[in-house]
């Protein structure tokens, strides 16, 4: 599978909550809705875009780890 954000060689894993854990060498790991990777969201935007919506959710995600 491709790493939806970059589309570079990446691995993929279904963790507990039925999202997507991606491992790519250029994106690293992260998770996405599954939902997303069926419909293809992301591959609606540019590439540019969609490293700024990864990154947009990687920061979200640090700040509910952080008020936990």
């Amino acid at each position: 599978m491709n790493c939806p954000a970059c589309c570079a060689n990446a691995e993929h894993f279904v963790s507990t909550n039925d999202d997507l854990r991606i491992a790519c060498p250029i994106c690293g790991e992260y998770d996405v809705a599954s939902s997303v990777v069926a419909t293809e969201q992301l591959r609606r935007l540019e590439p540019d875009e969609r490293i700024d919506v990864l990154n947009k959710r990687r920061s979200a995600a640090r700040s509910q780890a952080l008020a936990l």
